[in-house]
């Protein structure tokens, strides 16, 4: 008999310690994806509207294969054809129509609300602009790592990941043909690189 109690005690042990250890995974998941449109063409005078230039096709393309089986669920752009350029090669792989969202500063906010109460557990594709995505990362509630963009920032991915009562966290990584002024902070490196920097991966 006390062979038996002690069997189904280890089981209930065992049981209780699996689903702590598979809390983080049962855990919804929000991730949001985060790029500036890709390179435009340079021509004199500057158009107000200018379209992507060939560097900027091939990131567009970049951009399908970087998100390739991350179950994208909705992909936003602004008004400009920079933006909807940019998403148009992955729209169409997916076949999604892309929504414009207000690029203002009160847009800004209200958009990051509208992301994170309609599309809990799903993943989001942004397409921004070099002055709207830092400030959009804080309306997320990350800490935006710079100040603003380069012009010549083009090739970097933000992610942001939000779970269930847990703080959103930030990583970042370079996409594509390199193409940045600014350098992605040591902090969103990989960890193994910098031990004494604790970092979650998914």
């Amino acid at each position: 008999m006390k062979i038996v109690l002690k069997s189904a005690n280890f089981f209930k042990l065992t049981l209780f310690c699996l689903l702590i250890s598979n809390y983080d995974a049962l855990a919804q998941k929000t991730t949001i994806y985060l790029i500036r449109h890709a390179e435009t063409e340079v021509t004199l005078p500057p158009p107000q509207d200018p379209v992507l230039s060939t560097a900027g096709q091939k990131r567009a393309e970049a951009i399908v294969k970087e998100l390739k089986g991350k179950h994208i669920k909705a992909i936003y752009i602004t008004s400009f054809k920079r933006s909807g350029l940019t998403a148009k090669p992955l729209a169409y792989k997916l076949k999604l129509l892309p929504r414009i969202y207000a690029s203002d500063s009160l847009g800004l906010k209200q958009f990051a609300k509208s992301i994170l109460k309609n599309f809990q557990g799903s993943n989001v594709l942004v397409v921004g602009h070099s002055n709207t995505l830092m400030p959009l990362l804080n309306y997320l509630g990350v800490n935006a790592p710079f100040a603003a963009l380069s012009e010549q920032d083009y090739d970097m991915l933000f992610t942001v990941t939000v779970k269930d009562n847990q703080l959103p966290k930030l990583d970042i990584a370079y996409y594509g043909d390199q193409h940045h002024e600014n350098q992605i902070p040591d902090i969103y490196l990989p960890e193994i690189n910098h031990p004494e920097t604790v970092r979650p991966f998914y």
